[in-house]
């Protein structure tokens, strides 16, 4: 088995010096433009995460491409993706973070194996919770968005739902449109597989192979899990499992003596923001977390009103400053802020306690200036992922790289990464990829070399989901680049998205973060701008 590097770099060699031998093009019928053409049609597709994206992405194979074979993929039990909510919490992380181990893979495939309570000394439920790695949210956790637009396309929220919707209301949300497209565990026909991980994604030939490892509780005689491991082939590929990895945890002088202090009912006081649920575990007591992103601010806001005192440590950040982010990650006034953490001074006695250690930071506003802190009951690494999966072999899935901007992998556009918010561009993208993918196609990609050359002069960057106008941008080049393909090949006409989000935003955000952030005006000045005046990413 060759190694993935070696068959991406051989894709590459062969796009840049032969590009007619491996993608062949066809023309318009007016021969103007050439066009990117499988090798073969595609018959069968497999679509990895069952999230809001990845749900999508299956309906419109359902609707458009009804023809292809779909198979849709997740490591956890049922659909949600990072909005189903659970009371098990993921297994302990590592202090400081270190590399990730290859996944093993069995010699002979498929195989059947068991494991057994207590076996090698690991329990079956840190078995379990290893494998379908339990989300990230807590259960207190609401939106950040106006729920009209975090919505997917023909299911509603009951009457009364709060447009800041609790975690609880979007996983029912989520689960109502699995259901509703035959998704959900148990539905005829079953085109899912849950509590299903994908071990490594490799390109043999025409086919994307997919290394699956299942596992389920098997009633017998005696606890055990059951594990099945094999491999199925597709011609085509969808990502659709977000950005998260692992756990991060910053190599901090000391952190890894401070990680081994465990409470006598087992409590963890030093602990990754992954592993949040409760306020009530926090009640009275002295809370330090770390960060200054989305779960870091979030958590803080939730807590702020319930703890005895809320301490806030961060790095600078130029990015979320130029933002001017702060709107959005916003502390609560109790909230004591310092800057990043120098070291975790030598705990001298109780291991079963973290109260009587010192940390040295520096000041929040004096990065030259530290002070000590200490008596902190709790800490909170909201430290964010690491990217170690198989997708960072092919991309890089923060920076979009090698990614046309339709989400196809430039160096083999069977390949697509559903990268964009999948509740208000989710809809055009997971049409697009359909419609692309399908035998004969209602959209059309260009050729591999233009595509390569618009990526290199970086000629449609439409940013991340807070640079509004070039996301706004985005939905229109949707729209008109599937309307137009629809006109000339058949298909629908898709909608933009309606006006009246637009106001229903601009208030949320007036009346949640801030007034003058964002404004209507903004909206109607770009309605009137051509394409080559569209504004870049970046502050506004």
């Amino acid at each position: 088995m060759r190694p993935l590097i070696f068959e991406l770099l051989l894709l590459s060699s062969l796009v840049e010096l032969a590009l007619g031998s491996s993608q062949t093009p066809f023309k318009s019928p007016l021969g103007e433009q050439e066009y990117w053409k499988p090798t073969h049609p595609i018959r069968s597709v497999a679509i990895i995460g069952a999230g809001p994206a990845g749900l999508q992405a299956a309906a419109a194979f359902a609707e458009e491409a009804p023809d292809i074979a779909v198979r849709l993929f997740d490591r956890a039990p049922v659909p949600g993706g990072n909005w189903f909510y659970s009371e098990q919490l993921p297994v302990r992380e590592t202090y400081p973070s270190s590399q990730s181990k290859p996944v093993e893979l069995p010699s002979s495939l498929p195989t059947t194996y068991f494991h057994h309570e207590g076996e090698a000394g690991v329990s079956l439920d840190e078995r379990w919770r290893e494998h379908w790695a339990p989300r990230p949210v807590w259960h207190g956790m609401k939106i950040n968005s106006a729920m009209p637009s975090t919505t997917l396309p023909g299911v509603g929220y009951p009457p009364g739902t709060p447009w800041q919707a609790s975690v609880h209301a979007v996983q029912r949300h989520v689960r109502a449109y699995a259901s509703l497209h035959a998704l959900n565990v148990l539905d005829s026909p079953n085109v899912t597989s849950y509590a299903t991980r994908v071990d490594a994604l490799e390109k043999r030939g025409d086919s994307w192979v997919l290394s699956l490892r299942r596992m389920q509780p098997f009633s017998g005689t005696e606890d055990r899990l059951r594990v099945d491991v094999w491999e199925e082939s597709f011609e085509a590929v969808v990502l659709a499992m977000g950005v998260d990895g692992n756990a991060y945890i910053p190599d901090i002088p000391g952190i890894n003596a401070w990680s081994r202090v465990r409470r006598e009912d087992g409590h963890w006081p030093l602990h990754h923001s992954q592993s949040f649920r409760h306020v009530n575990d926090y009640v009275n007591k002295t809370v330090l977390i770390v960060g200054a992103s989305v779960s870091a601010t979030g958590i803080a806001r939730e807590l702020g009103p319930h703890v005895k005192r809320l301490l806030l440590s961060s790095l600078p950040n130029p990015i979320r400053d130029a933002y001017g982010l702060d709107i959005l990650f916003g502390v609560p006034s109790n909230a004591e802020r310092f800057g990043e953490i120098i070291e975790f001074k030598p705990l001298l006695t109780n291991l079963s306690d973290i109260r009587q250690g010192k940390i040295h930071v520096r000041l929040f506003e004096n990065t030259t200036a530290t002070t000590t802190l200490e008596g902190i009951d709790e800490i909170i690494l909201a430290t964010g992922y690491r990217l170690d999966s198989f997708v960072t072999d092919l991309l890089h899935p923060q920076e979009m790289s090698n990614l046309h901007w339709t989400g196809h992998y430039l160096h083999d556009p069977t390949l697509a990464y559903v990268h964009s918010r999948p509740w208000t561009h989710g809809r055009y993208q997971c049409t697009s990829i359909a419609r692309v993918w399908r035998d004969p196609p209602t959209a059309r990609l260009p050729s591999q070399a233009e595509m390569w050359a618009d990526y290199r002069e970086g000629k449609w960057n439409f940013g991340m989901p807070l640079d509004v106008l070039p996301q706004e941008a985005l939905i229109r080049m949707y729209v008109a680049w599937l309307n137009s393909e629809a006109l000339e090949l058949g298909g629908r006409m898709i909608a933009p998205i309606p006006l009246e989000d637009r106001e229903i935003n601009t208030y949320f955000t007036s009346l949640h973060w801030r007034k003058d952030w964002f404004e209507h005006e903004k909206f109607e000045r770009f309605d009137k701008l051509p394409s080559s005046e569209w504004p870049e990413p970046g502050p506004f």
